[in-house]
């Protein structure tokens, strides 16, 4: 088995497990039929499961499909999945009021003072594998495609 091939079948399994594991997860009494919740927000959090499932169901198709730039493939693959899960990093950061925690009020987890919740866990496991995966792509014999004086002409 060759890396790059190694690199398609990670990134295709944090691609899937991500919208597979985000619905079941997400489409419950603790999240989107969550009674606190606004009704707006429960459409934007509907909304952006079915994002990140059209996401998952592009790059498994740019992954798979018959390309001369396999590794840039991967490579685009692995920056589609970052731009969903990295904000999860920042995102309270940057809108006051928001959280990562979905349980009780006052309730958040915290390890040394700062909020740790299971979906930032999650989200460094997978940011972890996906930079994993974009590297070993990286590594693989495979052609890089045309090169850039092939492009010009």
């Amino acid at each position: 088995m060759t890396a790059l091939h190694v690199s398609r079948i990670l990134m295709s399994v944090i691609l899937a497990g991500s919208a597979v594991a985000s619905f079941a997860l997400d489409w419950s009494a603790n999240h989107l039929f969550n009674p606190l919740w606004h009704p707006h927000a429960r459409f934007h959090g509907a909304l952006l499961l079915f994002f990140l499932a059209g996401v998952a169901g592009t790059g498994l198709w740019m992954l798979w499909r018959p390309t001369q730039e396999p590794v840039a493939m991967v490579r685009a693959t692995a920056g589609l999945a970052l731009s969903f899960w990295t904000p999860l990093f920042y995102i309270s950061s940057v809108l006051p009021g928001s959280t990562s925690w979905a349980g009780m009020p006052g309730a958040d987890p915290r390890l040394a003072g700062s909020l740790v919740t299971p979906n930032l866990i999650v989200a460094a496991v997978v940011v972890v594998a996906i930079v994993i995966a974009a590297g070993i792509a990286g590594r693989s014999k495979a052609p890089l495609g045309p090169s850039a004086v092939r492009c010009a002409e």
